[in-house]
């Protein structure tokens, strides 16, 4: 791969980084949630 195809693969994929960070907090907080209701 060129520079620049490095670059655009990079640009592609930096705008799905926020969504996957986002639905796995959204699992884990639900994950912890749900421990704690158990518990609770």
């Amino acid at each position: 791969m060129t520079r620049d195809e490095l670059i655009r693969e990079y640009k592609v994929h930096s705008g799905t980084w926020p969504a996957l960070v986002g639905v796995y907090a959204l699992i884990v907080g639900t994950m912890v949630l749900s421990g704690y209701m158990m518990v609770g």
